[in-house]
């Protein structure tokens, strides 16, 4: 199964910040490009991924129980998304 998401988009630049905790969950924020941290967002945070995708609430809380799952990888985030608009279609 996939879900269609909308990638970024050069007049609105969002993007989803993904965590992978230490506890082995994951964790996710869609925020300005701007607000990214440079070191970690979340305290207990042992990996993080910058994707250009604004996913809405459903679709957000899908992809992060496809990462929980397992059935996405965390090293594949940065495949998908797009500064540039249109959408990304992510395996989930």
């Amino acid at each position: 199964m996939s879900i269609t998401v909308k990638n970024t988009h050069p007049t609105t630049p969002l993007v989803t910040l993904f965590g992978e905790l230490r506890d082995g969950s994951f964790v996710a924020k869609v925020m300005r490009e701007d607000a990214v941290p440079y070191g970690h967002r979340w305290d207990n945070e042992i990996d993080q991924a910058m994707v250009y995708i604004v996913p809405n609430d459903d679709q957000l809380a899908t992809i992060l129980a496809a990462l929980q799952d397992r059935r996405l990888r965390f090293e594949d985030l940065q495949n998908y998304g797009s500064s540039d608009g249109g959408t990304s279609d992510l395996p989930v």
